[in-house]
């Protein structure tokens, strides 16, 4: 999984190296903010990744194709009518969205609403594959998808220097998910006896948990992380220029290679932690160490790189254009890298279905947004303020797990 993600945030990173060559960086400021806005348009596409991971997780501990091909069933049909609300919802408030954020164009939004739309219904597929860990499917499908978006982005900039137009290869990225991970979800995670009987899945694992309370608790918890992880080029968009947020985006962009490559690892450890929590139990320490000490090794790497040479890595990357206040550079990978710490332990609060943690997740939101209103000037003051920000944040998440868990061990040795 991280040789994948390597290998994929590699032409990932391309795409951006060679889409923002072609596009002014007032342009290439409105296509960051066109991604981040797809992300958080996702947000219940994430909700909806948690939500299936969370159960089939449980059906992969126990070997129990049977329950997976029920709850697949279950939720398939309730997947497609959601996603068709959203996708209306999204239409509306597109040209609202598009004046607000002061955007050159409706079309970029509109095309985004579509790619969410067949994103969700991707969700199910990829994530059955992820909790009964298929990594390597899993991991030929993002590869997949790179190569998909950087061809048809890259080819999409060289006909039209516009944002809007670029936004299309998402629409196709989308596509392509969708399609690979629904026939790779039947081969790999869904066996042919399978399809002979289904059970009551929900009697057998979740008879004392409300589905209900808990898909609204997992929509929430995942609004809040979304928003913390993607909320600030919007943010810098909003507060500043579209010039300013294409070299913030830039490098943010570069900073985000630590984040991308950590992610990975909590990806990884999640279905485990999710089935520890499931059993009342917390992954085992040698299992956290080794995540820590990995997240923290790829961090310190980037962040040297960053501070010998900024001026080469964003001229080689972006191109002239974008070298503008380079010696910050490795503080981005700084903050990448507390964001992405704070990421690890906010998802293993929701592994122990521990939901407090929406509470200081909403506070590092609202934390970045006053910080960023009151220092916009520049690069260093955006950075800065949010580093301080997912640093605040993952203090106080680091906190409730910890009091969590010393109050589970003091209740098991009464």
């Amino acid at each position: 999984m991280m040789t994948a993600t390597v290998v994929g945030g590699f032409l990932g990173y391309l795409f951006h190296f060679v889409v923002s060559r072609q596009l002014s960086v007032a342009q290439y400021g409105e296509l960051q903010s066109l991604l981040s806005i797809s992300i958080i348009f996702g947000v219940f596409n994430s909700a909806l990744s948690y939500f299936v991971v969370k159960h089939t997780s449980i059906f992969a501990a126990h070997n129990d194709e049977f329950a997976n091909l029920d709850f697949m069933k279950y939720l398939s049909p309730k997947i497609f009518k959601f996603a068709g609300v959203l996708l209306i919802v999204l239409l509306i408030l597109s040209p609202i969205l598009s004046r607000i954020l002061h955007f050159s164009s409706y079309l970029g939004f509109f095309i985004i609403s579509f790619a969410t739309f067949i994103s969700t219904m991707a969700i199910l597929y990829s994530e059955i594959l992820r909790g009964w860990q298929k990594f390597v499917p899993l991991s030929l499908i993002g590869i997949i998808v790179a190569v998909t978006k950087l061809v048809s982005g890259a080819s999409l900039a060289y006909w039209s220097h516009k944002a809007s137009v670029v936004s299309f290869s998402f629409l196709i990225t989308a596509f392509v998910n969708w399609y690979l991970a629904r026939r790779w979800c039947g081969e790999k995670a869904i066996g042919a006896e399978a399809q002979k009987r289904t059970l009551n899945w929900k009697e057998k694992y979740f008879s004392e948990v409300n589905t209900r309370k808990m898909a609204v608790n997992v929509f929430f918890f995942t609004l809040a992380l979304v928003l913390v992880s993607n909320l600030d080029v919007v943010l810098v968009k909003y507060f500043s220029s579209a010039e300013m947020t294409g070299r913030y985006g830039a490098f943010a962009l570069v900073g985000k290679i630590v984040l991308w490559l950590n992610i990975s690892v909590v990806g990884v450890m999640l279905p485990g932690a999710i089935a520890d929590g499931h059993s009342g139990k917390r992954p085992g320490k040698n299992d956290l160490l080794k995540s820590y000490g990995l997240m923290t090794a790829v961090a310190l790497g980037f962040i040297f790189a960053y501070y010998l040479a900024p001026n080469f890595i964003i001229g080689v990357f972006f191109g002239g254009k974008y070298v503008f206040d380079t010696q910050i550079l490795w503080v981005f990978a700084l903050m990448s890298y507390l964001l992405s710490i704070l990421t690890l332990e906010a998802n293993l609060s929701f592994a122990k279905h521990d939901f407090r943690v929406v509470y200081f997740l909403a506070a590092t939101v609202v934390v970045m947004a006053v910080g960023l209103k009151r220092y916009h000037e520049n690069l260093e003051q955006m950075v800065v303020t949010f580093s301080v920000s997912f640093l605040l944040g993952y203090i106080s998440v680091i906190i409730l797990n910890l009091s969590h868990e010393k109050k589970r061990t003091r209740e098991l040795s009464l």
